[in-house]
């Protein structure tokens, strides 16, 4: 959750070092007092510096400390260039932790008035700074503690988002309450920014939905509108309650308010919309990710690139793209973000990747599979071999989220959807953990989750996940119960889960010998995701029927190997039809109601056999996945491949083109 602490970079007052706070979306100005003090060339350097013009200022920094190593003021400029223009945030620190010593080596850890003492005061700020965007919270509160001592107004609300991330709520609360009752508005906005985070990570759903209310109102009503990390915190807080309508009037209200540092509307819109089955315009919000973060400043421009990923990687997930989204969660699992301005636990991010990793080779191994099907026995053996492979990297995933989530009890935060404990985990992956950590677990972990849980309508989440863990350890009965409870009290406006519990229900169904049960939620499950099915691994039962032609019987043949299908006396009708001039495939319910239909036809050059294959492979890319054009070059774009990145030392050239935001999530 993006947390916008809105403090301006080393912009100090003529009197008393203090801060300002601004709703724009530009690098604030850094003013030079009339009384500055510095050499000539310190104070040349320092004017590029305001300028934004950050190449020339650091050329003409490092050119001092070459004659002058001892220079607080190049330390201080070459640090700043470090931090914004290049994102080079330990060198940043080096810079300006030795800028601090000389100063007080040269001058005093007491400035007096007569010392140039705002240098010292811009120094101390910025360190507090790099100390943030290096997660050394610890050592930020010590800077802050001695700034507090030598300068007023003190940074008193500013505390709250480092005792927040060390997990110390109570004092967290109170810093931002003390920053409350400042006269100063900037510590207003930083306190009731602090108090939504703060909530939302204590787990108190409600007071953080209140908090980040407040903290909208006020930015609506002091800067006359919100920017977007107001907004997409308001919008998490939303979906923590299930509030789905909400969260999306206010992440696309966040898409057109001005651009915040931390946050990415787009990014947010696209977990919903998949999460919706919306997919067309999850697409959509996927391809607007990379333009809203390249407008970013370059210290912040990846503080979300993994979140992107996992986006990405859950959406090419359900749309059936199982080598596409492995590609990104290889990258997404060796190349965390940078998390200082993030309140989630960044384990927790993990584990959600790995499991997105785990189920794209178990599709991956699905996919192989239905290949196999259609090929000669020597090649449909090695291409079995494959999808063996693919099962075990599964595997080897599942092992790895198991190992993240046995830690600090995260297994039971990832249950908790919507919550800062489950790290925006997407409710119809959570069931594939009844695999990974096994289904006792998993039944034991939802009884803890819904014990502490008293959100209206994060019961019926609980049911689907018992259900399942149930069906897994062979209680077919009371996995029918908690599956068609769930279906009673699912939110309809997001049909994965429900699709994810209709096929559990199928199957639970047929372990009960109820089959006329089982086929009418088969039916439902293919109405609300068809893409279910393969990813849970699902044999339909099928009653199929061809006509006399070498073709239609051919076709029957590879079906009767698809891992889609069981031919059984009871069953869905899989009807194929073929002659001279074309063929088709065609899925019907028991009621003779079209569910999916294929329909292919020769081309000059393809023998019967390759016809027959090549039907094959049509009906199962178009009956078990929903249609969605993707091209490679939207691959690429999605992720950012395919585009000119803005360097990060891009800043150098054209200055900062940052918003105001210094703390986030």
């Amino acid at each position: 959750m993006r947390r916008d602490l809105r403090v301006l970079l080393c912009a100090f007052l003529l009197a008393a070092a203090g801060l300002r706070s601004s709703a724009s979306a530009e690098t604030p100005a850094l003013p030079m007092e009339l009384t500055e003090q510095g050499s000539a060339d310190e104070l040349e350097a320092w004017r590029y510096l305001q300028q934004e013009r950050l190449i020339r200022a650091r050329e003409l920094a490092e050119k001092i400390l070459k004659r002058r190593p001892d220079s607080y003021v190049a330390h201080f400029i070459v640090g700043y260039v470090h931090h914004y223009g290049e994102a080079d945030f330990p060198r940043a620190l080096y810079h300006q932790r030795l800028a601090l010593e000389i100063y007080e080596r040269k001058h005093s850890r007491k400035p007096l008035p007569s010392d140039p003492w705002r240098w010292h005061a811009r120094i101390f700020r910025e360190l507090a700074q790099v100390h943030a965007d290096l997660e050394n919270h610890r050592e930020r509160l010590v800077i802050i503690a001695r700034y507090n001592e030598l300068y007023d107004p003190d940074m008193i609300a500013e505390q709250a988002w480092s005792y927040m991330k060390m997990r110390r709520f109570p004092e967290a609360r109170l810093a931002a309450r003390k920053g409350l009752s400042a006269p100063d508005p900037t510590q207003t906005d930083v306190a009731l920014n602090a108090l939504c985070a703060i909530e939302f990570e204590a787990g108190n759903d409600g007071s953080s939905y209140e908090a980040c209310r407040a903290a909208l109102d006020h930015a609506r009503q002091s800067h006359g509108r919100a920017n977007a990390v107001d907004l997409t915190n308001f919008a998490e807080a939303s979906r923590s309650l299930f509030r789905l309508d909400e969260a999306e009037r206010t992440l696309l209200e966040a898409a057109k308010a001005p651009l915040a540092w931390y946050g990415n509307p787009w990014l947010e819109l696209a977990e919903l919309y998949t999460r919706q089955g919306r997919f067309a315009e999850g697409l959509g919000a996927l391809k607007e990710i990379p333009r809203y973060r390249a407008k970013r400043p370059p210290h912040v421009r990846n503080s979300d690139r993994n979140e992107a990923r996992r986006a990405l990687a859950a959406y090419l997930l359900v749309v059936g793209r199982a080598d596409d989204a492995l590609r990104i969660t290889d990258k997404a699992l060796v190349m965390p973000d940078r998390r200082g301005h993030n309140s989630r636990d960044p384990g927790q991010d993990r584990a959600i990747v790995a499991l997105l990793d785990h189920q794209g080779h178990q599709l991956a191994a699905q996919l192989e599979r239905e290949k196999a099907a259609g090929l000669p026995f020597f090649k449909r053996w090695w291409q079995r071999l494959h999808s063996l492979w693919q099962t075990w990297q599964g595997w080897l995933s599942g092992q790895q989220a198991a190992r993240l989530l046995g830690e600090n009890d995260r297994l039971v935060g990832t249950l908790r959807i919507g919550t800062a404990e489950s790290a925006i985990t997407p409710p119809w992956l959570v069931g594939d953990l009844s695999k990974v950590v096994g289904p006792a677990v998993l039944h034991t972990a939802v009884d803890r989750a819904r014990h502490k849980d008293r959100r209206p309508g994060a019961g019926a989440y609980y049911d689907a996940f018992s259900a399942e863990a149930a069906l897994d350890m062979k209680r077919p009965g009371e996995a029918r119960k908690l599956a068609q409870r769930a279906l009673r009290d699912l939110n309809p406006s997001e049909p994965l889960l429900p699709a994810r519990v209709h096929a559990l229900a199928a199957l639970a169904s047929e372990a009960a010998s109820k089959p006329v049960d089982a086929l009418r939620h088969y039916d439902q499950a293919f109405q609300l995701d068809p893409g279910v099915l393969r990813r849970l691994a699902i044999a339909l039962p099928v009653r199929l029927s061809h006509n006399a032609h070498p073709v239609a019987e051919r076709v029957a043949e590879m079906l009767q190997r698809s891992p889609r299908f069981e031919v059984a006396d009871q069953g869905l009708h899989l009807r194929v039809r073929a002659h001279a001039g074309e063929g088709s495939i065609c899925l019907e319910s028991t009621q003779g109601a079209l569910i999916a239909c294929s329909k292919a036809k020769p081309e000059r050059r393809h023998s019967p056999e390759v016809f027959a294959q090549n039907l094959v492979a049509t009906f199962h890319k178009e009956a078990f996945a929903p249609r969605v054009d993707l091209s490679q070059g939207d691959l690429n774009s999605l992720d950012g491949s395919n585009r000119v990145a803005r360097d990060p030392r891009e800043a150098l050239f054209e200055g900062n083109d940052a918003g105001d935001v210094v703390e986030g999530e």
